[in-house]
């Protein structure tokens, strides 16, 4: 019953809105419903409250990337990068959103 446990997840989402997991969690079932923009409006929500909230950085990076919103995603990672500068996942992520964007290094 996927539309009762996303409204069980929503629920939990805005219930407790000082927990980014909550949101998180809501925000990937969104996306695996096919609602990439509910789930990108949701993790752009969260991370007003948890600016440094280092997996919906990386969900909102990759999530952005995959609509094809390169600058968004690079926006992201970019952040995500300052808070993990030596982390080599983060480091591959900024560059392959830079090749995409088709940035300079």
């Amino acid at each position: 019953r996927p539309s009762e446990a996303l409204d069980e997840l929503r629920q939990a989402a805005e219930l407790a809105p000082e927990q980014a997991r909550y949101a998180y969690t809501y925000a990937i079932a969104l996306n695996s419903a096919g609602r990439s923009a509910d789930a990108i409006a949701v993790l752009q929500a969260s991370l007003a409250r948890h600016p440094d909230d280092r997996d919906t950085l990386r969900t909102l990076a990759t999530l952005s990337r995959d609509v094809e919103d390169f600058d968004a995603a690079l926006g992201y990672a970019e952040r995500l990068r300052s808070l993990a500068p030596d982390d080599p996942s983060v480091l591959r992520l900024v560059e392959e959103l830079r090749r995409s964007a088709n940035l300079p290094r």
